[in-house]
């Protein structure tokens, strides 16, 4: 595995009864280079809103999904509650993945809104054998 220059994905994503979903990354073919995720940020446009909870996922999630460790599909969660302050926000991250096909963004249990979202990534070169044993993590592996 070669790491290379760091990638900024970013944009606003929009709540509607409690979910918002999005298409953050698309499959390009190219199989033997990925984005090892390295931070995660999401918060509100509008202080008011209350909560969110952010999945950051290698596949499309059903709706009514849970933050949910035990399913290889996520790679990321995101949660905060906004008080007479915002509170910190909490992110965890699964160091072990490396998106090679598509990357999703799912918002479920929150308040509705537009939220913002970052998220900082290392490209990375991968060997065939890498790329092979990366696509096989990201949906049979539990």
């Amino acid at each position: 595995m070669k790491l290379g220059r760091l990638r900024t994905i970013r944009g606003t994503i929009e709540v509607v009864g409690g979910v918002g979903k999005t298409n953050l990354v698309v499959a390009d073919g190219l199989i033997n280079v990925g984005l090892k995720v390295q931070r995660f940020h999401l918060w509100p446009d509008n202080i008011g809103a209350l909560s969110f909870i952010g999945i950051l996922a290698l596949d499309a999630l059903p709706g009514g999904v849970l933050m949910d460790a035990g399913d290889n599909r996520q790679i990321g969660w995101t949660f905060g509650k906004n008080t007479s302050i915002i509170s910190p926000q909490r992110t965890i991250l699964d160091p072990d993945h490396i998106v090679n096909r598509d990357l999703f963004l799912r918002m479920e249990g929150t308040t509705d809104g537009t939220y913002n979202y970052m998220i900082e990534c290392q490209v990375v070169g991968l060997t065939d054998d890498e790329a092979i044993i990366t696509i096989i993590k990201e949906t049979s592996q539990s």
